[in-house]
């Protein structure tokens, strides 16, 4: 498995407050949006994302940290793009909320999610489902642990993912259910903003 470990960059200072974000989607096709966490601090991004989604002084604020057109395409072809999902960077916004660094499933440390984080998230995954007429099921919306499961590479090791399987630590062996059940309730938060 690649691992993305270039192109960190600082996103306080230019993160727009999401009351007050209005996105202008450009045209073409997306047919679905994973959801991430950045694994770094809750100032610090990477562009393997389209959107992150950070903390402000003043709330929660999102950037836009990747071109979506860049992957309204079949990425295998070549060129630069978002990887922000392994093997399903084609047609697809990847979106993540910042924070999560040094984390295990049983110690979120230092940045962990918080609520104004999650819901952030599923605010900007409900504008990117509504903005392409995404279905919010578990085939167009789904964290990259979902992913993960379904392509072999679920788990909290060097080179697995596990990224969003738990919405708060457990201590608890981590298992695919919790993924599975993290990915519905965000779904649902989700489709309920995406009405």
């Amino acid at each position: 498995m690649q691992r993305f470990a270039a192109g960190r960059g600082k996103l306080a200072s230019t993160l727009e407050s999401l009351a007050a974000w209005r996105p202008r989607f450009p045209p073409g096709r997306i047919e679905a949006v994973y959801l991430h966490w950045s694994g770094g601090d809750y100032g610090s991004s990477f562009p393997a994302y389209h959107y992150c989604i950070g903390l402000r002084g003043d709330g929660v604020g999102v950037a836009r940290t990747n071109d979506l057109r860049a992957n309204m395409r079949n990425v295998s072809s070549g060129g630069a793009y978002a990887a922000h999902t392994l093997g399903r960077n084609s047609f697809s916004a990847g979106i993540a909320a910042l924070g999560m660094e040094g984390a295990t499933p049983e110690d979120f440390g230092r940045y962990p999610l918080v609520p104004e984080l999650i819901d952030g998230l599923c605010r900007v995954g409900a504008a990117i489902a509504a903005a392409y007429g995404i279905p919010v099921d578990r085939h167009h919306v789904l964290t990259h642990a979902e992913a993960a499961i379904l392509d072999g590479y679920f788990g909290s090791g060097d080179d697995e993912r596990w990224d969003i399987a738990r919405l708060r630590p457990d201590p608890k062996p981590l298992v695919s259910q919790d993924a599975l059940d993290a990915g519905d309730e965000l779904r649902a938060r989700i489709a309920a903003y995406a009405r």
